[in-house]
């Protein structure tokens, strides 16, 4: 098994590009391509690390993969190993030696030998009458296509990664409208704590990130006190993943919202500024994971962006989970302590009388009379 792990990372060498075909196979039919000399140079000392280590010394050399199907015509034999890259090898004929697929089959039809091991790396090893001596093995596609995308240069990388971008743009973009549509009296609550208390939101987030697994190991613990209580241990732990979850997102979104109300100004109607500030707060939020795409082509460039990125969402998210903390789920708001302005004494009293009404006038204390004395 784990040489066929091992084998695997071949793939990534072999879905770039592959070299010349095997000089000296005996009669085979293939479709070969010619890949650029930057693909097969960086092919070729990817693959030589890689046969330098103990359980890839039978991987075959550059030099002895094709590109495209490859056909071992019957009654014809061909010394192995026998590659393809991005093609099935059908076996009609002999192989002596090992076989090995990149992106395809490897198939042994009736009358068709291979005297050596089949290797298929997002293929499968079929066997259609024919006779194979030594092991079958295919490897995962899961495995192969992981590996492939890591391979991604120049600028199908930087598509890629400006595609992954834009799809987590379109899926937090959704979720904020959700927010706003179901939830939005409680993400107003939300937004409310951030912006007036962020530094206390911020610490009581990280506070909350670290005291997350102790406190739902100390849940777990109290419940399985009892009996019931153990039977319920599977039901409190996903009601607590989800509320934690549901806490995250709409701190998340507030996060949003609070850093789309920079940039919108106050109008009358509350759900469409509601709307834009959340629009215009994730596309403030992406832009330095949007930077780091651009610069996938650099590996310095790359990293020091998405350090960036990663750095400011998560202090976006830590904040909006303490905020949302705070505000308890939305359900009450946080109010700020404003001094109060000292009154007046005759601030009371109505200086003019409106519309018929008699101004009032404010008790006066006088000197009490002896007794007996006239009033």
């Amino acid at each position: 098994m784990r040489r066929v792990l091992k084998v695997s990372v071949a793939t990534l060498l072999a879905i770039g590009g592959a070299a010349r075909g095997h000089a000296q196979q005996a009669a085979p039919a293939s479709t070969a391509t010619t890949p650029s000399a930057a693909t097969r140079d960086s092919f070729a000392r990817s693959l030589d690390a890689e046969r330098a280590t103990a359980s890839g010394r039978r991987l075959p050399a550059a030099d002895r993969f094709t590109w495209g199907n490859l056909v071992i015509p019957a009654g014809a034999s061909a010394e192995g190993p026998v590659a393809a890259a991005n093609g099935s090898v059908q076996v009609h004929g002999a192989v002596n030696g090992d076989v090995f697929a990149v992106g395809g089959n490897i198939v042994v039809h009736r009358g068709g030998e291979v005297t050596g091991s089949a290797t298929a790396i997002r293929g499968r090893v079929i066997v259609e009458g024919g006779h194979v001596g030594g092991e079958m093995r295919s490897v995962a596609p899961a495995v192969a296509t992981a590996m492939a995308l890591a391979a991604r240069t120049g600028a199908d990388a930087v598509q890629h990664a400006l595609r992954i971008t834009a799809g987590w743009f379109v899926v937090v973009l959704l979720v904020g409208l959700g927010v706003i549509v179901f939830s939005g009296a409680q993400l107003e609550a939300v937004v409310q704590a951030l912006e007036n208390r962020f530094t206390a939101a911020f610490f009581l987030g990280i506070a909350a990130q670290v005291a997350a697994i102790p406190l739902l190991a100390l849940i777990c613990l109290a419940l399985a006190v009892t009996v019931v209580g153990i039977l319920l241990i599977p039901f409190a732990i996903v009601a607590y993943i989800l509320g934690a979850a549901g806490l995250v997102t709409l701190g998340a979104m507030a996060a949003a919202s609070v850093a789309g109300h920079a940039i919108v100004r106050e109008g009358a109607n509350v759900r469409a500024r509601a709307v834009r500030s959340m629009v215009a707060g994730t596309v403030l939020l992406l832009l330095p994971w949007l930077a780091s795409a651009l610069l996938a082509n650099s590996a310095w460039g790359e990293m020091l962006a998405r350090l960036v990125a990663v750095a400011l969402t998560w202090v976006a998210a830590s904040a909006g989970l303490g905020a949302a903390l705070m505000a308890r789920g939305g359900v009450r708001r946080v109010h700020v302590h404003m001094a109060s302005a000292e009154v007046s004494p005759a601030s009371w009293q109505t200086p003019t009388p409106i519309g018929g009404i008699v101004a009032a006038r404010r008790p006066v204390a006088t000197p009490s009379s002896p007794p007996g004395s006239p009033r």
